[in-house]
């Protein structure tokens, strides 16, 4: 599964990639257009999305909205 959680900012995107990599889920820091995404950093990750936004939240990363899409990395 494809998803894209979106973070409250470029620091919390870092971060969340850093655990999310260590924890076996490939993903990638993407940088968004439109304005309702708050900062403007998201991470497009595959794998079980509620694990992996689970995780980061565990590991005190806030997360504003996962949303699942359709094509791949």
């Amino acid at each position: 599964m494809i998803c894209r959680a979106v973070l409250p900012s470029e620091t919390y995107a870092y971060k969340a990639h850093r655990v999310l990599t260590a924890n076996g889920y490939p993903c990638e820091i993407v940088r968004s257009s439109g304005l309702r995404e708050g900062c403007g950093f998201s991470l497009r990750m595959t794998g079980n999305c509620e694990q992996a936004h689970a995780l980061l939240i565990r590991e005190g990363i806030p997360v504003q909205s996962v949303r699942i899409e359709r094509d791949g990395i």
